[in-house]
């Protein structure tokens, strides 16, 4: 590292399909058909694998929840959570910014401590996008 550059990590394709099997297995134990979307860090979408039988703007809506979480750095149910203590003004403008996604089943991918990328699950209840997507992130730590 200089003065003027960091190093930084980003998930590699390998993980990014470790933690898409990850979600497919604990999907299939809740019987939900879902959506699943992997990105890196900068919110490039890695993989992206939808269900025939996942609901309709499963894939749109799991897209927005990776892009938001990797690049804010936290779960969107947490940014849910934080955007409803905001005034109803303040809440509205945070919500217009860039890829900020406040619908439950998105989450960091974290190695080490560091943010690496983002999943995203959409298909089943908030609860259970929350559960897949948080157990398809911690299959690398």
């Amino acid at each position: 590292m200089s003065e003027f550059r960091a190093v930084w990590h980003n998930l590699t394709l390998a993980g990014a399909k470790r933690v898409r099997d990850h979600a497919l297995t604990k999907a299939s134990e809740l019987g939900i058909s879902l959506s699943v979307v992997v990105v890196d860090r900068a919110g490039v979408i890695l993989l992206m694998e939808t269900a025939d039988s996942a609901p309709p703007g499963a894939s749109e809506a799991s897209i927005m929840k990776a892009k938001g979480a990797a690049r804010y750095r936290i779960a969107t149910h947490r940014t849910a959570e934080f955007v409803k203590t905001l005034p109803p003004a303040l809440a509205q403008h945070a919500l217009s910014l860039p890829e900020v996604c406040a619908f439950q089943g998105g989450g960091p991918i974290l190695i080490e401590g560091e943010v690496v990328g983002g999943v995203s699950i959409s298909g089943g209840l908030g609860e259970q996008d929350v559960a897949v997507a948080t157990a398809a992130a911690d299959s690398l730590k």
